[in-house]
Parts: C-alpha cells; sequence; structure tokens
C-alpha cells in the first residue's frame, strides 16, 4: 500500500502524519515495555507493522526517485527532518525498553533454573568407593525466555 497524494506537498505531509503515528507508537510501546505491561504493548503491533511497512515503500520510492519531492516548500522538508529525529529516538528507546525487559526474563529464567537444580536431592551411591553425583537431571535453558 502506498501513500495517495494530490501533489508533492501532500505527499510529504502525509509522510510527516506517518511519522509522527510512528513516533508516537513507539514511544508508548516503550513506555509499556518499561512497565512489563507487555499484552499492552502487543495490541499495537498491528498498527505498527502496517504503518512501518508503508513508511518503508515510501522512503524507497523517495530514495529510488528523489525528484518526486521537487517544488516542496522547505518548511515541509525541515517538519519532516524533525518528525524522523523524533522516530529514531523514539525507536532507541523502544530497543533499549526491549532490551532491558528480554535480560531481565532471561535472567529470571535463569535464576528459577539455578533453584530448581538446587531443589533437587543428591543421589547418593552404594558400594565401595562410590560417590554422590550431583545434577543427575538436565535442565535445558534455551535463548526463548
Amino acid at each position: 500500500m502506498t501513500l495517495m497524494a494530490n501533489d508533492p506537498s501532500d505527499l510529504l505531509d502525509q509522510l510527516i502524519l506517518l511519522t509522527r503515528r510512528l513516533a508516537d507508537l513507539a514511544e508508548r510501546q516503550a513506555a509499556l515495555f518499561e512497565g512489563s505491561r507487555f499484552l499492552e504493548a502487543q495490541s499495537l503491533n498491528e498498527e505498527s507493522a502496517r504503518l512501518a511497512n508503508v513508511y518503508a515503500l515510501e522512503s524507497r520510492r523517495i530514495a529510488q526517485n528523489p525528484s518526486i519531492l521537487e517544488g516542496v516548500p522547505p518548511v515541509l522538508k525541515a517538519t519532516l527532518t524533525v518528525e524522523t529525529e523524533r522516530f529514531k529516538a523514539a525507536m532507541e528507546a523502544h530497543e533499549r525498553a526491549l532490551g532491558r525487559q528480554r535480560a531481565l526474563a532471561e535472567g529470571l529464567v535463569r535464576a528459577i533454573a539455578e533453584e530448581a537444580v538446587a531443589a533437587r536431592p543428591t543421589p547418593v551411591a552404594y558400594g565401595p568407593g562410590a560417590q554422590a553425583y550431583r545434577d543427575t537431571s538436565a535442565v535445558a535453558l534455551d535463548r526463548r525466555a
């Protein structure tokens, strides 16, 4: 899906609105991640993905044919630049929030696994030279915590 614009200024206006909405969504999701409200954050995924696809398509289209924006007032270009910088900052905050929550979840899973291993009784062997073996059962951890 591409943006339907009447002229280059209209296209830039729509890109500004699109970029602004994407920044809003990224900021909202980052705040929800920080508050460990993942289900609420997940509810924004569909809109974010749809808008991100349009943004990527339009960005490629303009990169391939910069003349599309000929004659656009400089104030609109400046506004798009400001909104793009805001969007980049929002995405960086989003990435940091995701990283912190991922590290927290992985640490929690690791701690639970260590406690599960420590809580197991140590089996005792019988006979001359018998030794007690620790960790007689397997615990598997993967990166999908």
